[in-house]
């Protein structure tokens, strides 16, 4: 197949981020696939430290047991073997790895599935201005806590972790929620921050980000009308 038959989606932006191969320069230009693929490469690079952050745990050796003074034995029956944990922390590390693994990278496909609908858009950036119209145009109305902020590289965005206290849209979900943010909103995110944010139905940057429990108690009416309307035929 020929360059210039090839076709490049969401899943070919997370392969090739994996991989490292090549992006021919065509392609690239691209403004849909080369935003799948900066979101790509900064989750991979997440996992990476996260995985030599596990197997440094793994390769330290254990602490050199103390040395205790000779005593006459007293014991007349023979001693019980120590019990060791060392097999089952193994286990368990492993099984976090392999957890971490699954959701990381299907969380990934699925970002780069929502981008490469939006690829038209501005790589899922753009804002609604009507604040009242971004309810049905939500697949996201969420309250929650600012726990973590750290900046993605190369990508002038951070990625922001939020613990869920109230759902709008849907009616329930997940405890903790990590949405994109570009470094440019304000007001910065920062831990501790009571927001209110809605992820419009392609791209995983809110469209809504209100902050302060005054502007926010101005907008739950109608994050409530939201969870009650049907989704647009068409949105920004």
């Amino acid at each position: 197949m020929t360059a210039e038959n090839e076709t490049y989606d969401g899943s070919d932006a997370l392969m090739a981020a994996i991989t490292g191969e090549p992006v021919p320069e065509e392609v690239r230009a691209d403004a849909g696939f080369a935003a799948r693929y900066r979101a790509a490469e900064s989750e991979v690079a997440l996992l990476r430290e996260q995985l030599g952050i596990i197997g440094d745990a793994l390769a330290r050796p254990d602490a050199a047991p103390a040395v205790e003074p000779e005593t006459a034995p007293t014991r007349t029956s023979p001693p019980r073997p120590r019990r060791t944990w060392l097999p089952f922390a193994f286990g368990a590390l492993a099984v976090a790895v392999a957890g971490f693994l699954f959701v990381g990278m299907g969380w990934l496909v699925v970002q780069s599935s929502d981008d490469s609908k939006g690829a038209s858009a501005d790589s899922g950036s753009a804002k609604v201005q009507d604040r009242g119209a971004y309810g049905a145009c939500s697949r996201l109305v969420l309250e929650g806590d600012v726990t973590r902020v750290e900046p993605v590289p190369g990508t002038g965005r951070e990625r922001v972790t939020l613990h869920v206290t109230r759902y709008y849209k849907p009616e329930s979900g997940r405890s903790q929620v990590t949405v994109l943010t570009d470094r440019s909103v304000a007001p910065r995110p920062g831990k501790g921050d009571h927001v209110l944010v809605a992820l419009p139905r392609q791209g995983s940057t809110p469209d809504l980000w209100v902050t302060g429990e005054r502007d926010i108690a101005g907008q739950r009416a109608a994050a409530e009308r939201a969870a009650q309307e049907p989704s647009a035929t068409s949105c920004p």
